[in-house]
């Protein structure tokens, strides 16, 4: 066996936690080279965010003066880096602790290391001063700012994670390099990522030469409009990645369109696959949202799947923590989806099929 094919084995068959290594830690003022991310960068002892949160018109430099040990951060999507970096200790507080979806943290959680500091939005600000982190890691949609700002005030550094900003799979997992700058563990972040990379771009050369491609449709109907990826969205990629013809891959937006429910059956009625329906988890569900969906071939044909194969307890759904750290997993899953036969003995992480 390949040493490359070895990798993607152990990452997708072995977990997040097990492609940690212990690499020797770099200079402080080391600098890692960004090389996917379009949203920060890093200089020395600085991390710019090159766009703080949605159409900012100035970049945030935060200088990094001392290694956290008591770290808040506000997004599911942050958590699994610290995992990735052996960093869960540092974590002591994190707004709707219910959602998160690692067993580790959970646990941590239970044992009251990790206090739920109420919905995202609305931080219980009085706690959150009271557990004296030396660092918030937040992220901004255009409306934080408030809040932010008098978290600052009460002498607590804030930095701004855009990584969801970020256009492409692999962009949003470097972030990883973020949090390495952050915790001074920039050899190891580079060295996840540049496997995840390796196995993803391993992954994607199965299907470089596939004839046959089947056709995506993807998304929902929310209110009067149907939103799905643009066409040089991330998602998007995806499914031109796994061998797929996305049916709006000619499109050039990198966000999402809402389009009305008779366009999207006009293009996709036949689509051979319908990939990505939110929270829904069985075809009924869909049918009590909108009877019309019966209308695509991909429901009659029984060829929905969801992102659901992961759910906490609480409802907290994995895809939306720890799959925008590790695109390649998710790419493993989705060939296995289109074309089976490349993924032989493979079991998917986060996809399955609508019951």
């Amino acid at each position: 066996m390949r040493t490359s094919q070895f990798f993607i084995l152990v990452l997708i068959f072995c977990g997040c936690q097990n492609i940690t290594k212990e690499v020797e830690s770099l200079p402080r003022n080391s600098t890692s080279v960004i090389t996917r991310a379009e949203k920060f960068r890093l200089d020395r002892d600085q991390i710019i965010i090159k766009e703080p949160w949605p159409g900012a018109k100035h970049s945030q430099n935060f200088q990094i003066k001392n290694v956290p040990q008591r770290v808040i951060v506000t997004s599911t999507t942050h958590l699994p880096y610290l995992e990735l970096l052996g960093l869960e200790d540092r974590l002591v507080g994190f707004p709707g602790t219910q959602y998160i979806s690692s067993s580790i943290l959970q646990e941590r959680v239970n044992k009251g290391f990790i206090k739920d500091l109420g919905p995202n939005g609305n931080l219980n600000l009085e706690l959150l001063i009271g557990l004296e982190p030396d660092l918030v890691v937040a992220f901004d949609m255009g409306n934080e700012s408030s809040i932010l700002d008098k978290i600052e005030e009460a002498g607590i550094p804030v930095i701004y994670n855009s990584d969801f900003l970020e256009t492409t799979a692999l962009g949003r997992a470097e972030w990883i390099k973020f949090f390495g700058a952050l915790f001074d563990k920039e050899a190891e972040a580079d060295s996840i990522f540049n496997l995840i990379t390796s196995n993803y771009n391993e992954l994607k050369k199965k299907c470089a030469k596939v004839t046959e491609r089947p056709t995506v449709l993807s998304g929902v109907m929310y209110g009067d409009a149907w939103f799905l990826p643009g066409g040089k969205n991330w998602a998007a990629t995806f499914y031109q990645d796994a061998g797929g013809q996305y049916l709006w891959k000619d499109d050039t937006n990198t966000g999402w369109l809402e389009l009305s429910f008779e366009s999207v059956l006009e293009k996709a009625k036949s689509a051979d696959f319908w990939i990505g329906i939110s929270t829904f988890n069985t075809r009924q569900e869909l049918l009590n949202q909108d009877v019309r969906y019966s209308k695509f071939d991909a429901y009659e044909k029984d060829k929905i799947y969801s992102y659901n194969k992961r759910i906490s307890e609480a409802g907290g759904y994995d895809f939306f923590e720890s799959a925008y750290a590790r695109p390649d997993i998710v790419l493993a899953d989705l060939i296995y989806l289109l074309h089976p036969e490349l993924m032989e003995n493979y079991e998917t992480y986060y996809f399955q099929k609508l019951p």
